[in-house]
């Protein structure tokens, strides 16, 4: 893959990130009761997902699929703190694509990286598994003719 394409797709992560950012402040300022903020925050790394998938990164593919899972779960939920561990999560996300951004160059940076998002993504397993076991909704819900 070249270097030009790798560099869109960091750029794509930064811009999310500075997207995910405003829509965390706004599930908090919302003190958790507005879905739609959580909504948001699974549809802007479903981008993330879906490139990464592409592209062949499959940790961060798997991961970004985590996330999303965890975002849209949360918004389905009526677990205050299954949706404050989530709000956690996805404040991890930031740092991490921090992370995924200052290593995706270097192949023993991006090595490092996918075993933490390993990790992650297994975070993001048990906490949909703990919190949010009743919650089936995992993607964004399409409205219907």
């Amino acid at each position: 893959m070249d270097r030009e394409t790798i560099t869109f797709f960091v750029d794509e992560i930064k811009e999310i990130r500075h997207l995910m950012t405003t829509a965390i402040s706004n599930i908090i300022k919302s003190k958790m009761e507005n879905a739609r903020y959580f909504e948001e925050c699974g549809q802007l790394v479903d981008r993330i997902y879906g490139t990464a998938a592409t592209l062949g990164f499959k940790e961060i593919g798997e991961y970004t699929k985590s996330v999303k899972e965890v975002s849209y779960m949360a918004s389905a939920s009526s677990n205050f703190n299954g949706k404050k561990k989530a709000v956690k999560f996805l404040i991890k996300y930031i740092e991490m694509s921090d992370a995924i951004c200052d290593s995706i160059f270097d192949k023993e940076g991006i090595k490092k990286i996918n075993h933490l998002l390993n990790i992650e993504k297994s975070r993001a397993d048990l906490l949909n598994r703990k919190e949010f076991y009743s919650v089936d909704k995992k993607s964004c819900d399409k409205e219907r003719d």
